[in-house]
């Protein structure tokens, strides 16, 4: 077993059932990519408002996953991501000319800014969270899950969990 597998098998055997890894979401780029020409009825714009961070130490790491890209470990297949400063316990991000259609999206505290979501025994250690505030589950939600359909402008509110 590797990844998510091999984490969700350890969680469970701990009979711990309250935890959503996202290890792919750690491994992101931070840089956006590229935009493509639309025309202003094909495109959306996308607020994503972060809230509950435990401190303000490290940053927010955020990710867009469109469909089939493998949420929540949509990597580089990210359709835009982002790294947030943290005021107040809140981040915020505004993207713009988002092709209209159906996403998800992955976030996580990385309150030591190395660039991952930490994990002790496959718990996450930061915060972590998804577009819809998906229940916990011994699992990763699923893209249906954490699905938000973006058609003009969106604002999105996550809340961050902590497990440990």
């Amino acid at each position: 077993m590797t990844g998510i597998t091999a984490i969700m098998a350890s969680i469970f055997a701990y009979g711990i059932v309250c935890a959503a890894p996202i290890t792919g979401l750690a491994l992101f780029l931070a840089a956006t990519p590229g935009r493509a020409e639309h025309s202003a009825s094909d495109t959306a714009t996308l607020d994503v408002v972060i809230h509950g961070a435990r401190s303000v130490k490290g940053v927010v790491r955020l990710m867009v996953c469109p469909p089939d890209a493998g949420f929540p470990d949509c990597g580089k297949r990210a359709l835009r991501s982002a790294t947030l400063s943290i005021e107040k316990g809140r981040a915020f991000v505004r993207f713009v000319d988002i092709p209209a259609g159906t996403y998800a999206i992955g976030v996580f505290h990385d309150g030591n800014g190395n660039g991952k979501l930490d994990m002790l025994l496959g718990i996450p250690r930061e915060g972590f969270g998804f577009s819809r505030n998906p229940p916990l589950r011994p699992r990763a939600p699923h893209f249906e899950e954490a699905m938000m359909p973006m058609r003009a402008s969106v604002q999105v509110d996550i809340t961050l969990r902590y497990i440990i």
